[in-house]
């Protein structure tokens, strides 16, 4: 059983987290405004986004999934060990593949702009967008190199328990890219800037590409500079025949396989949407406003919570794994499911109050609420889904999150193809959200397979109350912004009004309803409270 000591350090080390995650993703909401109100939804809108997620979805394929899924859980156990040589020799090998796979990616940059944009809506000029895509994303490849590092300085320091760094340094990232993006208006008359002016003003082109880029290049300079202070040794050790090395490898390779699993599934979804209709922008915006509490809540339960899954499993203390793992699945949705019932009742609101500014006008506004009202459904299933996958991380089991992660990214190609002709960027966000809610459930009963005496069916049953207080609090939330506001097409003070209400009346009858369920952490909550 946890001590005291060791829950107080676990809710500090989560506070942390979440501080530092609501911090850079509200610059990264203003980052997103911003971009909004200056370029607003249009061809350029899906160009910049398809070139920006170039190297995300290179880096991703090629080494990143490696490096996320496989590298807490083996620092974790070589450090626990003092074994600094083994850390040293996988951090040097993998320096040297990021330097390669940068240098391929900036030379392969127009077939990578090219995937994303197969299938390009018909009113526009195909050569001029896939032209000004690949100028962005020779600019935007270069944060591979970067991003690589920042995730292998982020793994040693949460190996070490050491939280503070990864969640702060984005900050960092947006606050330079919301600079440059602020200097937009010196280096254009237009308003909107076109695909054409970007292509003939390299102002803008390198103020748009080389903004963005100079802040990760940031965020990575002070990640390395948290990890030195660490105490961290590192040196150079480029020993491809290290034993470390050599496990890294086995374990990645059912981690590459899910990773372009999942990339595949990406590009499938971003040419379906029509690239340069502004439906690409749609998707990618509601899919922030997805990720918002995704990052913000489950994201910083599962960084705490992967540290000690890996202790637990490398210790073989199998009770203490399925506790650990049953309180950061039941967190998970604790704080997930309300975030998605609210989205889903004020997605309309929420997006017209954050974007409708500027060039972002109205129809954009609907376009972008359509697509969070499809992916709200499936927040809740989504970050639980990753938490398992997770868990299983922790074993050292990368074969069985493919198989998993291979089973939902099917699914999500099937049903957006089913549903994107009839609902469009709705149909997306449906598709993506039935995709993970059936496959969270696959997976926890997978895990039960595969750890004796876990129970997904008692779990799940558990979350009963949850999903109940939510639904309760979701009829509230509506019926409160009906009476306070004007539902039908809110903007301005409206749709603040809509939001802000329903998210004070939505926390106090989730609350109520959960202590009335008497769902057990929120009894533990307020008991320590009262005892202090």
């Amino acid at each position: 059983m946890a001590t005291p000591q060791g829950s107080q350090t676990l809710w500090r080390a989560n506070l942390t987290v979440a501080c530092g995650t609501a911090l850079s993703r509200a610059t990264g909401l203003i980052r997103i405004i911003i971009f909004g109100a200056m370029i607003g939804q249009t061809a350029l809108a899906d160009a910049y986004d398809a070139a920006n997620n170039a190297p995300n979805v290179v880096y991703e394929l090629l080494l990143g999934g490696i490096l996320a899924a496989s590298l807490v859980p083996l620092f974790t156990r070589y450090i626990q060990d003092g074994d600094d040589e083994a850390v040293n020799a996988i951090s040097s090998v993998a320096v040297v593949a990021l330097a390669a796979i940068t240098t391929l990616a900036l030379i392969a940059s127009p077939l990578i702009f090219r995937v994303f944009s197969l299938h390009p809506a018909s009113e526009i000029d195909v050569a001029l967008f896939r032209s000004t895509g690949t100028n962005l994303t020779r600019l935007f490849v270069v944060q591979i190199f970067f991003y690589g590092l920042t995730a292998i300085a982020s793994a040693i320091l949460n190996s070490k328990r050491r939280f503070f760094a990864a969640a702060w340094t984005p900050v960092i990232a947006n606050v330079v890219t919301i600079f440059a993006l602020l200097a937009i208006p010196r280096t254009t008359s237009m308003k909107p800037p076109t695909m054409g002016e970007v292509a003939g003003n390299n102002s803008l082109r390198l103020l748009l590409g080389l903004g963005s880029t100079s802040g990760i290049i940031a965020m990575t300079m002070f990640m390395v500079v948290a990890l030195v202070r660490s105490g961290s040794k590192l040196r150079w050790n480029l020993d491809l025949k290290h034993p470390a090395v050599k496990k890294l490898i086995r374990l990645s390779g059912w981690a590459m396989g899910y990773v372009v699993a999942n990339q595949i599934a990406l590009v499938v979804i971003k040419n379906l949407a029509s690239p340069g209709s502004g439906n690409v922008d749609a998707y990618s915006k509601a899919y922030t406003f997805f990720s918002l509490p995704h990052g913000l809540l489950a994201v910083s339960i599962a960084t705490t919570f992967v540290p000690d899954l890996a202790r637990a499993a490398v210790n073989l203390d199998t009770v203490r794994f399925h506790e650990k793992f049953i309180s950061g699945v039941r967190l998970t949705a604790l704080v997930t499911i309300p975030a998605a019932f609210g989205m889903f009742v004020l997605a309309r609101p929420l997006v017209a109050m954050l974007l409708q500014h500027g060039s972002f006008d109205s129809s954009a506004t609907q376009n972008t609420a359509r697509a969070l009202t499809g992916l709200s459904i499936g927040l809740a299933g989504f970050s639980v889904y990753l938490f398992v996958l997770r868990g299983f991380y922790a074993k050292n089991d990368t074969r069985t999150p493919f198989l998993i992660n291979l089973f939902e990214n099917i699914l999500n190609i099937v049903f957006a193809i089913l549903l994107v002709k009839r609902f469009d960027v709705l149909g997306l966000g449906l598709a993506f959200s039935l995709a993970y809610l059936i496959s969270a459930v696959v997976a926890l009963f997978v895990m039960q397979r595969e750890s004796p005496g876990f129970k997904a069916a008692s779990l799940l049953v558990g979350l009963v109350p949850m999903l109940l207080s939510a639904l309760v609090m979701a009829i509230g939330v509506r019926s409160s912004s009906r009476l306070l506001a004007d539902h039908t097409a809110p903007v301005g003070l409206d749709a603040t009004t809509q939001v802000f209400s329903g998210l004070i009346v939505g926390v106090i009858i989730y609350w109520a309803m959960l202590y009335s369920f008497g769902v057990n952490e929120v009894r533990k909550f307020l008991s320590r409270k009262l005892d202090r």
